[in-house]
């Protein structure tokens, strides 16, 4: 019954998943599936299915070891098929459309899957360079031989959360020397209920990392915990709540303007100069001091290469439209943040456009120090601006990020900075641990789950970075 890559092709309509769709609640039609999806402090992860079957069966009928869930990763301009892994299953039940359990026979059994950060298969998404290049959706197939079914369509996904945001897409057209292009750009957005028609609400245009990049825009909201900025608790710091705009690249934030001779533009960070400068800079001090020039006065004459990211103006365009359409939103009052390459869109649009922000909060964020200069930085430090990174982080070392920018700002007498650091990121809900199995005897039982270093966009959309008493967020509603 286990297959390896078997390719299919799809000859009927009915049994392919041409698109993600997410639903508040949904109850599956007969022969088909409700996949329950959560968000997770490590982003998206399959925790329940329900099917709908023909027949009604018994609770006793059904045995956990006779299931199997197969993931199938369908190709949507090829209608090719094939199964791509199996989700653990751990529990089965007899249930009502919903996936409540009941005690009697019914046609609808609910499956539920294995939640945790390290789950096999259980992410609805496939990876970067499908999402990226690629339009794939994963489908799923369930499967009983001892009762003789298979369920191979999947009606719709299920996220209460992600319910709350609606879909947009912008078209931005642009032109080079050598000819004219489109860049159509998803986002997803959510606007709270407002007392009156004349209130006005305030924004955060939040970016997201380099994994949620392509061109499915329910992955900017469940590949980090997004949802959360929409949530209660973050919301309650907002007298009458806050919007919340969040685009999706097509490619990736740490896209720049500049081309090679081929015409392929590069992506940030690309260090050339910094490099130069490890070695030229001490000399040049030297120098400096013999001719009496002092460093903090001159002004830098050309911005670095490779600095601005290619979608600085479509984002830019994005939001002015945005604005336009939703002339409830106080444009005195936008905030931006994101995290890692979303964390280096945040510097990149409070550097090419600080007018428009009324204050950042970039995370683990992935903007080289070397690319700021100094006129740069004392424009940042007139904003209201709060880091977080993680002192473990490999994969954006702050060393080379935060930390020195941080330095800067700084000495530039910053007027309103805050920075949270953590010295790793781990679990603080009390439910996920290193090692789910240990007993109470082994040195491990009870210790959280320990995440990259690079993941302290979990403190941030947990609402647990503080300054004293005050959180970020509590922070950023007070901005104006």
């Amino acid at each position: 019954m286990k297959r390896i890559f078997v390719f299919l092709i799809t000859l009927l309509f009915a049994t392919t998943l041409f698109s993600q769709t997410f639903y508040k609640s949904l109850e599956p039609g007969k022969n088909m599936m409700a996949v329950y999806v959560g968000s997770y402090d490590w982003g998206a992860c399959i925790n329940k299915i329900v099917i709908h079957t023909e027949e009604k069966y018994k609770p006793e009928s059904l045995k956990l070891s006779d299931f199997e869930v197969e993931r199938v990763l369908y190709q949507k301009d090829t209608g090719l098929r094939k199964t791509n892994g199996e989700l653990k299953v751990i529990d089965v039940f007899c249930s009502d459309s919903k996936g409540n359990k009941i005690e009697e026979e019914s046609s609808y059994i609910t499956i539920l899957t294995d939640v945790y950060p390290e789950a096999e298969n259980s992410s609805p998404f496939p990876g970067f360079i499908s999402n990226t290049m690629f339009e794939n959706f994963y489908s799923y197939q369930v499967e009983n031989d001892d009762l003789d079914f298979k369920i191979t369509k999947v009606q719709g996904f299920v996220n209460e959360d992600v319910s709350k945001f609606s879909k947009g897409l912008f078209t931005f057209k642009g032109a080079t020397e050598k000819k004219e292009f489109e860049i159509p750009m998803n986002y997803m957005f959510y606007l709270p209920e407002t007392k009156s028609p004349e209130t006005k609400l305030p924004l955060i245009l939040w970016f997201h990392s380099i994994g949620e990049s392509g061109s499915n825009p329910y992955l900017v909201l469940l590949g980090t915990k997004t949802t959360a900025l929409a949530g209660e608790k973050i919301q309650s710091y907002f007298e009458d709540g806050v919007a919340i705009l969040a685009p999706q690249c097509p490619s990736g934030w740490l896209e720049t303007i500049e081309e090679n001779s081929m015409g392929i533009r590069y992506w940030a960070p690309v260090d050339i100069e910094g490099s130069v400068k490890k070695f030229t800079n001490p000399l040049k001090k030297f120098f400096d001091s013999l001719t009496g020039i002092i460093e903090e006065e001159k002004e830098e004459e050309k911005e670095p290469f490779a600095a601005v990211s290619f979608y600085t103006e479509p984002v830019t365009e994005l939001l002015m439209d945005f604005l336009k359409k939703h002339p409830e939103i106080d444009s005195d009052r936008i905030y931006v943040g994101g995290c890692s390459a979303g964390g280096y869109m945040t510097m990149n649009m409070m550097i090419q456009h600080p007018e428009l922000f009324v204050a950042a909060f970039p995370t683990c964020e992935y903007y080289l120090d070397s690319k700021i200069t100094n006129k740069q930085i004392k424009a940042l430090a007139e904003k209201p601006l709060w880091f977080t990174y993680a002192e473990n982080d490999e994969t954006v070392k702050p060393a080379s990020c935060s930390i020195p920018t941080i330095k800067r700002l700084r000495k530039a007498d910053a007027k309103n900075l805050k920075v949270t650091v953590f010295p790793n990121v781990v679990d603080t809900s009390g439910t996920v641990f290193k090692n789910r199995n240990a007993e109470e005897d082994d040195d491990d039982f009870g210790k959280p789950y320990e995440y990259d270093g690079h993941s302290s966009w979990i403190y941030v959309l947990n609402d647990q970075c503080y300054d004293g008493d005050e959180s970020l967020f509590e922070w950023l509603s007070r901005q104006r």
